[in-house]
């Protein structure tokens, strides 16, 4: 949810929260009682925007990006048919995120009742990569250079009451880490319940994604960067959803972020 910028007041993101009249929104890039956006818990404010009763943040990590951070811990569950595959926050984490310490992850917020969130370690990759980022100078937006190091990665699946499970996830943007990612996101997908859709930041552009996974890409549209969009890095894949059987639906550049979103209904 990074702006060029920089933070996002409290009152902007609440006003965005209640423009959208979606039934569920993934988010990724979220902070949770961060000083750099002004020690809110995001996914909360923007599900109160909303008027969504159910949300869920997961964290990938404890503290800030770029700064002092250490990965947040998953356990494995013993509630999933495979439990090598699904895995939920350990004790220790869950207190972390009661005491309200700083950490950023990604978030499923949904008026349709959750029955249950698995999660799912992706792992990071052991180097980084030189990246072009905004950068403000004079008012005018300039991309610099900066390298940048991978951080833990994971998935987020909302099990809804309606049959439909929601994949959100954020993967690496280190190429060839980010399509092992997509594969194991593939595989774990296969032991959760209901039709499948999966959504988010793939940091893959176009249609790779869908030639990984061999599904069906449900939206084409340039997103990023939201100022001048040029390609698609966020996406809708689904291997139990057809083109056909979804609408697109138009959201406006809410101004909360460098990735202008994706939407559509399920017809």
């Amino acid at each position: 949810m990074a702006i060029p910028e920089g933070g996002t007041s409290a009152e902007k993101l609440l006003k965005a929260a209640e423009l959208i009249d979606l039934d569920l929104l993934a988010l990724q890039e979220v902070d949770f009682f961060q000083d750099r956006s002004n020690s809110v818990d995001q996914t909360a404010l923007t599900a109160q925007g909303m008027g969504a009763q159910f949300y869920n943040f997961t964290p990938a990590i404890f503290g800030t990006p770029g700064e002092q951070w250490s990965a947040a811990e998953l356990i494995k569950s013993n509630r999933s048919s495979d439990p090598s595959y699904s895995t939920e926050l350990s004790a220790e984490s869950k207190n972390y995120l009661t005491n309200q310490n700083s950490a950023y992850g990604i978030s499923i917020i949904s008026k349709i009742p959750i029955n249950e969130i698995c999660l799912l370690k992706l792992g990071r990759s052991p180097v980084g990569i030189p990246l072009l980022v905004p950068n403000e100078n004079k008012g005018k937006m300039r991309p610099r250079m900066i390298y940048v190091s991978d951080e833990p990665r994971i998935a987020q699946a909302a099990i809804l009451q309606n049959g439909i499970t929601v994949i959100n996830t954020h993967l690496s943007f280190v190429p060839g880490v980010n399509v092992r990612q997509l594969q194991v996101i593939k595989k774990w997908a296969e032991h959760l319940p209901g039709k499948k859709i999966l959504i988010g930041d793939l940091n893959l552009i176009g249609k790779i994604p869908a030639k990984v996974l061999g599904w069906n890409q449900l939206v084409e549209a340039k997103t990023y960067p939201s100022w001048k969009p040029r390609i698609q890095f966020d996406h809708a894949l689904s291997a139990d959803f057809k083109t056909s059987e979804i609408e697109r639906l138009e959201i406006p550049n809410l101004g909360v972020s460098d990735h202008l979103p994706i939407a559509f209904e399920i017809l």
